[in-house]
């Protein structure tokens, strides 16, 4: 039962289109898309989460030319991925689906076949303690990602759930780096192609 509903989302989502990356007329940190590759994904600790872990170098080369050009020196985790199903979302979606049910479901349409396309290095910044902190991150596009989130939302309300998850309140980014701590959408930030502070050209 569960392998036809996933075969009938897969034909329905992925014909959806491709976004555009935005037109910049910003500085440029260049990078090589031949490096942008992903590894596996995974349900974070406890699995809470679901993402999407990439290549490191490629983005440790972009934060390392940010930190250079802005004269930062930023904190960071030492790897990149794309967080797909957030902790807090899942505490709603758990009610109803399991992290298996998501991950096999995100398995079948694909997820590690992604392939994001990078728009842009993209600020956030908020007031913490009377300071001003911020989060640096390369905004992504993947319509899969989009349609994934689609399909575990459509799995979780056909399950009975009643809870509002809002499957497409969502905007997919490798952070970088961050000041102080990394800012998220609870936080009020949106990490979205509205916060480009740099364009990225392909070498």
């Amino acid at each position: 039962m569960m392998h036809n509903f996933v075969s009938v989302l897969i034909i329905v989502f992925l014909t959806a289109c491709t976004h555009k990356p935005p037109s910049l007329s910003l500085r440029k940190i260049a990078y090589s898309p031949s490096e942008i590759t992903t590894q596996t994904f995974h349900a974070g600790k406890e699995k809470s989460y679901l993402s999407l872990d990439l290549a490191y170098a490629p983005f440790e080369k972009i934060r390392k030319d940010l930190e250079a050009q802005d004269q930062l020196q930023l904190q960071h985790r030492g790897e990149a991925h794309i967080t797909v199903i957030t902790p807090p979302e899942f505490k709603i979606l758990q009610k109803k689906v399991s992290m298996k049910e998501i991950e096999t479901l995100a398995a079948e349409m694909g997820l590690q076949k992604s392939a994001p396309q990078l728009l842009c290095v993209g600020k956030s910044s908020l007031q913490i303690s009377g300071k001003m902190e911020s989060t640096y991150y390369v905004v992504v596009e993947s319509e899969r990602l989009y349609q994934i989130r689609k399909a575990v939302g459509l799995l979780y309300h056909k399950k009975g759930g009643k809870e509002i998850f809002d499957a497409e309140n969502y905007h997919p980014h490798v952070t970088l780096g961050f000041t102080k701590r990394d800012l998220h959408i609870e936080d009020g930030v949106k990490k979205n192609a509205s916060s480009c502070l740099y364009g990225l050209k392909q070498n």
